[in-house]
């Protein structure tokens, strides 16, 4: 099964709002990392976003940042998250995106890149920092010729018309959809000029509707049902973390715990 076979089929079966949920690979270290991403699965993730570890994660809020420096520190790198996710894969049947920007990727080579995702059995990436003018060779072309999802990223700013340009150009069944300006963390109030457009893009572009930046409570994720496919759920999730770590509780306890709180399922 290819990773765009297997994210579609996330959306098989009954209807309903899918959960996607984000964590750094190697925070708070590459066993504990696989852990809670396990534990995120478990408590009702449709599709689990693993964020490779990079010291200028510029689209991200505090909380990520911290999580990526210590990650860095630990010695995690591009190269073990990804055996680590391989590992990963063998016991969770969710679909798992690498979330990585692009120098991580240049750093690897973006053929091999590729190729280790292959090999990892990760189903697609995400990538915030993807130009319009993609690298030689494109990424959106190899992903799609491996049978990989290179999710496309749909700002605020972005016209219904380059939504659909952008999802026209991409393999992926999903589209990503920046609920706000600014980085992650803050919470997003979704009211119905922000439901609008949610269906506005899901109707452009033909695409499974993935919402995401700012969703911290059930209540918003129940403010997108009808409106999206998927939420996207983050910062949220690693606050739960690392209070849990201060507590001295089981951090992927706590990650899962949340996911099902928040509606984790269909």
């Amino acid at each position: 099964m290819s990773g765009i076979e297997r994210i579609e089929g996330v959306f098989s079966g009954a209807p309903g709002l899918r959960l996607m949920t984000h964590a750094v690979a190697g925070f708070p270290d590459l066993e504990g990392s696989r852990a809670i991403m396990a534990a995120m699965a478990a408590g009702g993730a449709s599709i689990i976003e693993a964020q490779l570890p990079f010291s200028e994660p510029s689209a991200d809020g505090p909380l990520i940042i911290e999580a990526n420096h210590a990650a860095l520190r630990g010695g995690a790198t591009t190269k073990s998250s990804l055996a680590m996710l391989a590992e990963l894969r063998k016991t969770t049947a969710a679909p798992i995106l690498a979330m990585s920007y692009l120098n991580p990727i240049f750093a690897y080579g973006i053929e091999a890149f590729v190729a280790a995702l292959v090999e990892a059995g990760i189903d697609g990436a995400v990538v915030p920092d993807l130009p319009d003018d993609e690298p030689d060779p494109p990424l959106g072309r190899l992903f799609a010729e491996a049978g990989l999802a290179l999710v496309p990223l749909i700002a605020p700013s972005t016209s219904l018309e380059r939504a659909s340009e952008l999802a026209r150009a991409s393999a992926s069944p999903i589209v990503y959809v920046v609920l706000r300006l600014g980085v992650t963390g803050r919470r997003t109030e979704i009211d119905e000029v922000a439901r609008a457009r949610l269906c506005a893009i899901g109707e452009a572009t033909g695409k499974r509707v993935a919402a995401g930046f700012g969703i911290r409570e059930r209540s918003q994720v129940e403010t997108l049902r009808g409106v999206a496919d998927c939420a996207v759920v983050g910062s949220a999730l690693l606050a739960a973390v690392k209070r849990a770590m201060e507590e001295g509780r089981d951090p992927a306890e706590a990650a899962r715990a949340l996911v099902a709180n928040l509606g984790g399922g269909v």
